[in-house]
């Protein structure tokens, strides 16, 4: 579809029913198509309030009366703000209107009635297909602590057979050694970059992924744990998933659990792959199971890819849901907020190799940590439920 024009029907289904029938229009657009909303508009009915400013097609009736009559015939009132945030939540990006009653989209132009105090705005759907002989910067991003295993998690970086990547190491570690191993291998191979954490030691590595991203220089982020492992097509196999299916947010594939040495583990009930070929899956879809199954079978950090874009206006970070930080389930945070913007592409080859061992945060912090990820998938059940992304529309 390339365009949609809404007049005065959000403010009628109530914020929950409005947020799903914007995901579903968003769904439904070609991309680079347009959105025209029309709504009545919270502010301005605030402000003509709190101004005593009447409005002449209503002679004898006081702003008070105004504003509750305005309220009550509305399930839920809109201003600018909220609506543009819901808008980039559900995967639409603003455009820009240069005059009241032009559209960016000339079929939407003339389309409105003159009423005053109505919100007018525009989005669009981007283009998230990404080219056939496009050869985007990836990053991958390894958010580092331990170097036992760290030559190994960079080997399988820096021998990727896609070959335009930026390797970047953010350093967590109390001493300099990770920065003399990346200095060495940066002499020999300059896709390896390397980023001291200045908040080192202060959490148990949350504001080193954040730093992760906020110094990546690529479009795509593909994270490495510094115990993990890469297959060497994985990066290749995943560009090409974004190439071959359209409004696609997430591509994520089976990993392979091992030992600390290396050798193949059995799967356990998060690892078997949620489908039998390779499949796109709904975001909404994706989002639910998550929440009712509370089984991470998406995958770790080091399984999954995504664009950087996406990520970077959700606050406080990008592994946050509902506006509160998300600590011991903060790759399904992630998940989450990239399920509301598209869809999800699973291959069912593993593609990443994830090391079950003894130092690992699961296993040294123990009951809390269970303590803490309960709290977390509490509070993203609640966001999920609460939004009836569960429902349909």
């Amino acid at each position: 579809m390339p365009g949609i024009y809404s007049a005065h029907l959000l403010e009628r289904l109530g914020r929950n029913q409005g947020i799903r029938l914007l995901h579903e229009c968003r769904r439904v657009l070609q991309p680079g198509g347009v959105i025209r909303l029309v709504c009545a508009d919270l502010e301005a009915l605030v402000d003509d309030y709190l101004n005593n400013r009447t409005r002449p097609e209503a002679p004898g009736i006081g702003r008070a009366e105004w504003l509750n009559k305005a309220l009550r015939q509305h399930a839920w009132t809109f201003d600018a703000e909220e609506l543009t945030r819901i808008c980039k939540m559900v995967g639409l990006e603003p455009v820009a209107i240069t005059a009241e009653g032009n559209s960016s989209d000339p079929h939407l132009s003339g389309l409105d009635a003159t009423v005053p105090g109505q919100l007018v705005l525009e989005f669009c759907k981007p283009q998230r297909q990404l080219a056939a002989d496009a050869q985007p910067l990836v990053s991958i991003v390894m958010p580092t602590y331990k170097t036992e295993h760290l030559y190994d998690a960079l080997g399988s970086a820096l021998n990727q057979t896609y070959r335009n990547l930026e390797i970047l190491v953010c350093d967590d570690c109390p001493t300099d050694e990770i920065e003399r191993i990346c200095a060495d291998l940066s002499q020999d191979d300059p896709r390896v970059r390397y980023v001291r954490n200045p908040d080192a030691g202060k959490d148990i590595g949350r504001l080193n992924h954040v730093l992760c991203l906020k110094e990546a220089r690529g479009e795509f982020i593909k994270f490495l744990n510094d115990d993990d492992l890469l297959e060497l097509e994985c990066v290749e196999r995943m560009l090409d998933s974004f190439r071959s299916y359209p409004d696609v947010t997430l591509v994520t594939s089976k990993r392979q659990r091992i030992d600390q040495y290396g050798e193949p583990l059995a799967d356990i009930a998060a690892t078997q792959a949620p489908v039998a070929d390779d499949a796109m899956i709904e975001g909404l879809s994706l989002g639910t199971a998550l929440m009712q199954s509370q089984i991470n079978f998406v995958g770790e950090p080091s399984t999954v890819m995504f664009r950087r874009a996406d990520m970077l206006e959700i606050t406080p970070d990008f592994m946050s849901v509902d506006e509160q930080p998300i600590a011991w389930a903060s790759d399904v945070a992630i998940f989450l907020n990239l399920a509301l913007r598209g869809n999800t592409v699973y291959l069912v080859q593993p593609l990443s190799s994830f090391r079950i061992h003894g130092e690992q945060c699961q296993v040294l912090y123990g009951a809390a940590a269970q303590g803490e990820s309960r709290r977390c998938w509490a509070i993203m059940r609640d966001f999920w439920a609460r939004h009836e992304f569960d429902k349909a529309l």
